[in-house]
């Protein structure tokens, strides 16, 4: 029984030593993963980012907002909601937007427009921000429609343009009042629709003026002319509220739009794969293995046996009363008067030229009972 267990605490440390080697194996490939692609972003200055003017990613705006502080425009990243536009700002720009607009926003933004701001809204995606004016981004025309494509000069794209744009959608549904004012193979790349005293221009290709294609082409010259048209001497603000900045977002949320998630997906997910291959079982169920241990009591029979098979009685007793006594001198019962006196006998019969079996039966039945008797006598018996 006692092996049987031992048995079983072994595969529990091999168990345990299986699961410290698949999350030892996760970690290092995570972390090789993320070296691999911090270096292939990083060196090689081609990480994504995201569509703010606080990443120098390919697809962020930080070039354009820099390059507009440095041409010494009033530009300002605006990251409070907006219900609380300041009365100073003529132009606010927004770079597809990750949130959604909160209540009252939509309200407060339809009136700023119609008191004389300017909204530039730069998206591919359906936004909320677009319906109270009637659009929205609609389904690209294809590369093969090459109708009623062109460039309508005027305010916003002053002479011929190299515009070097890709596929994007078109802007759908078009108002009566809503001027095309680009279009390309997929549709309307800027639309103008006016509202009040202002108006809102929505651009469908954002990327035209990224950290990436800003200098493609005339795309900045194209920047300039968008966002200065109608500034005035008032301030342009570029949003980043609806990025996340200036607003309470969850811990979920931001992790779930951060570069992380997929990576510890897939760490998750190999982990998930070896913990099911260490406890799969391919082949039939075995039983466990059993380690039996011989009895003492085999060695004490074979013993009796020698003895009896070569008349060895006297060596025997002799055998028996060394025991007892390193057995009493280990227990410290050495000095117990009757074992002493136990023990004499036993020598005195041990002196005797013959020791029968039932002699040597008897001497060890004395010993073994006055072993006994000295240990319950003896303190803490």
């Amino acid at each position: 029984m006692l092996r049987v267990a031992e048995t079983h605490g072994g595969g529990s440390v091999r168990g345990s030593g299986s699961w410290k080697g698949a999350i030892l194996f996760g970690v290092v490939f995570s972390a090789i993963y993320a070296m691999v692609h911090l270096e292939q972003w990083v060196v090689k200055g081609q990480e994504p980012g995201t569509p703010t003017t606080y990443s120098s990613g390919t697809m962020g705006y930080k070039v354009l907002y820099l390059w507009l502080k440095d041409l010494g425009i009033p530009v300002e990243r605006w990251e409070k909601d907006l219900k609380s536009l300041p009365s100073q700002a003529k132009v606010l720009v927004l770079f597809e937007p990750s949130f959604g607009p909160e209540p009252g926003e939509l309200k407060a933004l339809e009136g700023w427009v119609r008191r004389g701001g300017t909204l530039f809204i730069a998206t591919q995606r359906e936004g909320f921000f677009l319906e109270p004016f009637g659009l929205g981004p609609g389904e690209s025309k294809g590369e093969s429609s090459k109708e009623g494509q062109g460039i309508q000069p005027g305010p916003y794209v002053r002479g011929k343009r190299d515009i070097r744009s890709e596929r994007h959608p078109d802007i759908s549904p078009r108002p009566a009042d809503l001027v095309v004012h680009i279009r390309d193979p997929w549709g309307a790349l800027l639309g103008v629709l006016e509202r009040g005293k202002g108006r809102v221009m929505v651009l469908t290709d954002p990327g035209l003026f990224s950290n990436l294609r800003l200098k493609q082409g005339d795309n900045g010259r194209l920047a300039l002319e968008f966002l200065l048209n109608h500034l005035g001497q008032g301030t342009l603000l570029v949003d980043e509220y609806h990025h996340g900045y200036g607003r309470v977002t969850s811990v979920t949320g931001h992790f779930l739009r951060s570069g992380l998630a997929g990576l510890l997906l897939q760490s998750t997910l190999i982990i998930l794969v070896l913990w099911a291959a260490a406890g799969r079982r391919f082949g039939p169920p075995r039983p466990l293995a059993r380690y039996t241990a011989r009895s003492p009591m085999e060695f004490v029979r074979a013993m009796a046996g020698l003895f009896q098979r070569a008349r060895a009685n006297r060596l025997a007793l002799e055998t028996l009363i060394r025991w007892t006594e390193e057995e009493a001198s280990r227990l410290l019962v050495d000095k117990d008067r009757a074992l002493r006196e136990s023990l004499r006998q036993s020598k005195n019969r041990y002196q005797a030229n013959e020791v029968t079996d039932r002699d040597l039966l008897f001497e060890s039945k004395n010993l073994h009972a006055a072993l006994e008797k000295a240990k319950r006598h003896a303190p803490g018996g």
